[in-house]
């Protein structure tokens, strides 16, 4: 946190493994949102009781990354404060993503799934918090680019190769993300050095500090009702494609990879975009593109303009999702770093 320590310039290849972090958080959301519907609605038959469930999923992130990130304000062990939590909530959620792969009754595979969830949201607060632990501020909107530039190579690599597998085998798609997911955790714990906690620090009553911070207020509200939106289009896209346009699987799964590439492709010059015209204009750039865009899609009439315009909104995406984050980090008071951040996570994926 700013004016707790004193941070040096980290290397771009720390920055890589660091970013390999996110790798994992979005082969984890590839697999959400290209498979799991798919294996939801052969269990269930039906579209609506689906949504149901992805939406349900939800319910953890609006608490457990709150509590993982408190928790990891106040522990220190050997291999530091947020990396031990990390593991944990990882391993829990690809034990159960491997028991997944077995279940055919939908009794079963609910609490699995709800379980799979709590270990990723129990793993993502301290991961987040770990940027602003050990990148200076001067870096962190390059930081950010570089985290979503390789992180999100994870859902791209995820959409390109497993999740077409969907069709000739069903335990693969699985098998591939639980590997993406321990291979690029293992990189990143290796990657990032943790700085000795601080001392003297107060750790505050999280509501309490919020509650004095009126900008943090008017962000989170912003954000929730951007992510209400952004993950209605991402956890129905492939079937919606489908539905609309009457494209097969492969198809509406490029359609899904594209918008993704061009987040991938545009999240580091976002980040080095706000550098230049500041995190606040940069921030709403992105938003209103996205609004634009997702405005006319339902409307398209051919897959080619499908393309044209999942690739204008893929460019807004990226520049929520590079910037924010490092604007976010701007506004919060000293203390209570990973805490706060658990507060934004919460936002963002409580939304579900």
């Amino acid at each position: 946190m700013p004016g707790t320590v004193s941070l040096s310039p980290v290397t771009l290849l720390k920055l890589v493994g660091f970013a390999m972090g996110l790798f994992a958080v979005q082969s984890f959301w590839g697999f959400t949102w290209a498979t799991l519907p798919l294996y939801l609605k052969e269990l269930t038959g039906s579209n609506a009781v689906t949504g149901i469930i992805l939406s349900a999923t939800g319910i953890t992130g609006l608490f457990l990354p709150v509590i993982s990130g408190a928790l990891s304000d106040r522990i220190n062990t050997p291999l530091g404060r947020r990396r031990p939590l990390i593991v944990a909530g990882w391993v829990l959620a690809c034990i159960m993503l491997l028991l997944l792969m077995r279940i055919d009754a939908l009794s079963v595979a609910l609490p699995v799934i709800v379980l799979a969830y709590a270990g990723f949201f129990f793993a993502i607060g301290p991961y987040f918090a770990l940027l602003p632990d050990t990148v200076p501020i001067e870096q962190r909107s390059f930081a950010s680019g570089i985290m979503f530039l390789v992180g999100g190579t994870g859902m791209l690599s995820y959409l390109l190769f497993a999740a077409r597998l969907w069709d000739t085998s069903r335990a693969r798609p699985f098998v591939w993300v639980v590997m993406a997911i321990f291979i690029s955790v293992a990189i990143m714990c290796l990657s990032i050095k943790e700085a000795k906690a601080p001392g003297g620090i107060k750790h505050q009553n999280l509501l309490h500090g919020l509650a004095g911070a009126k900008n943090l207020q008017r962000f989170f509200f912003g954000m929730t009702l951007q992510w209400i939106g952004l993950w209605m289009v991402s956890a129905f896209f492939v079937i919606t494609c489908m539905a609309l346009l009457g494209l097969s699987v492969e198809r509406s799964v490029t359609a899904f990879f594209t918008l993704n590439a061009s987040f991938v492709i545009c999240a580091l010059p976002a980040g080095l975009m706000a550098t230049k015209l500041g995190l606040k204009r940069t921030t709403i750039c992105g938003v209103a593109i996205l609004i634009i865009c997702f405005c006319c899609i339902p409307f398209v009439k051919t897959y080619e303009t499908l393309l044209f315009f999942v690739i204008i909104a893929g460019a807004g995406y990226g520049t929520v999702l590079a910037v924010s984050y490092p604007f976010f980090l701007s506004l919060v008071p000293e203390g209570n770093t990973a805490g706060f951040v658990g507060l934004y996570l919460a936002c963002q994926n409580g939304t579900l």
